[in-house]
């Protein structure tokens, strides 16, 4: 019985930084082993906490927990990381790649909507125009800064009536 983990669920959650909850979790799921048990408490040895962080860390970099799964059984069975990890880097790389085009654009687009001075969305051309029919919201983003300092839409010439 001394060589039982003495660490109890909340200890681990402490020294990781990850919630009980989750700790049970990512054992429901098989991202950590079943602990072993000292009268029905779950307790674990200091592995845990690297493997917690090793999770939290995955987590960070964008790969889902099935994709953490997967590196945590390759692993645990002796394939190793290294191939696995840079297979899932190398195909997370072009998501990573779009949303930082996308936070861009956004940024971009939020620059020029913080000086608007626009009173109505019809005047703003950060928006589409009324009745504008396969309008994007993606390409919206892209909009850039058309006339100085203003997204004021230039006012439409008035037309002019045969005959007039």
């Amino acid at each position: 019985m001394d060589d039982m983990p003495q660490m109890t669920i909340g200890e681990a959650a402490g020294r990781s930084g990850v919630a009980a909850s989750a700790i049970r979790y990512y054992e429901s799921l098989g991202l950590l082993p079943e602990p072993e048990r000292e009268h029905g408490q779950r307790r674990y040895d200091g592995e845990v906490v690297g493997r917690l962080g090793f999770i939290r860390v995955a987590q960070q970099a964008g790969l889902s927990l099935d994709e953490i799964k997967q590196l945590v059984a390759d692993v645990d069975d002796g394939t190793g990381l290294s191939e696995p990890i840079r297979s899932v880097s190398a195909g997370k790389l072009p998501e990573v790649e779009a949303m930082i085009e996308r936070a861009t654009a956004m940024k971009g687009w939020l620059e020029i909507a913080s000086e608007c001075e626009c009173a109505t969305p019809e005047e703003c051309a950060l928006f589409p125009e009324p009745g504008e029919d396969g309008w994007d919201a993606e390409q919206a983003l892209a909009v850039v800064r058309v006339s100085g300092a203003s997204c004021r839409r230039e006012p439409a010439a008035p037309t002019r009536r045969a005959g007039s």
